[in-house]
């Protein structure tokens, strides 16, 4: 699977949560790719993601995270 979002240097932003609510639909889970240039950690970011959109945290492997329903 390849990840769908990029979340780079402007971190978590509204635009970003409404594009992984848009690609959950039909999937149980998709991968994010958290880039160099984010403003925290990628697993602090992956945190972010699930708390905002409430999927559930996958996993967080480097830079890229697993969020599932």
């Amino acid at each position: 699977m390849k990840p769908l979002v990029n979340i780079g240097k402007n971190g978590v932003t509204d635009q970003v949560i409404d594009e992984i609510r848009e690609q959950m639909n039909g999937k149980s889970e998709i991968k994010i790719r958290i880039l160099k240039n984010a403003p925290a950690s990628a697993s602090v970011i992956a945190e972010e993601v699930a708390s905002r959109t409430g999927f559930k945290l996958g996993d967080v492997r480097g830079h890229t995270a697993v969020i599932a329903r």
